[in-house]
């Protein structure tokens, strides 16, 4: 079985995923596509806890055949037995998916961070890397991008 990986940028409900992936494409909404290493990567921009039906939709379909590498954004909600992210995950794992989570561990604005056993539970997945600091979007993009050409699509 073909193997792919997804790089997940990761944090909660407008903690700064959506425009770390706008600044990935140099400001542009629309853009859908990058090359990281010459390779040509998938954006899904949309996160679980954006639409959550269009998300589950979206990565059942996937094929690492099809669609080898992804960037996607992903809010950590374990244990909800009706948007549990550990079911999402096992199900790309299963389809041959290496999985890989950038996280944002700091909301942007505000106090709150991620709670150290979401990352745990990340971390029973795939390759974890914690970004720590407050930062602008363009910063944390630039971040994310060293981490994808240096861990995920090497």
């Amino acid at each position: 079985m073909p193997k792919g990986k997804i790089a997940f940028v990761v944090g909660h409900s407008n903690w700064g995923k959506s425009s770390t992936l706008k600044a990935l494409t140099g400001g542009s909404h629309h853009q859908r596509w990058i090359t990281v290493l010459n390779e040509p990567v998938f954006i899904r921009r949309m996160s679980n806890d954006d639409k959550y039906e269009s998300y589950i939709d979206f990565m059942r379909k996937l094929d690492p055949a099809i669609r080898p590498y992804l960037i996607a954004a992903l809010c950590p909600v374990f244990g909800d037995q009706d948007n549990d992210t550990a079911d999402i995950l096992k199900g790309l794992r299963d389809k041959g998916y290496e999985l890989f989570f950038w996280v944002i561990e700091r909301k942007y604005i505000g106090s709150d961070s991620i709670a150290l056993n979401d990352i745990e539970r990340l971390h029973t997945f795939g390759i974890v890397e914690v970004f720590s600091r407050t930062a602008e979007a363009e910063v944390r993009a630039k971040n994310f991008k060293t981490f994808a050409k240096t861990v995920v699509f090497v």
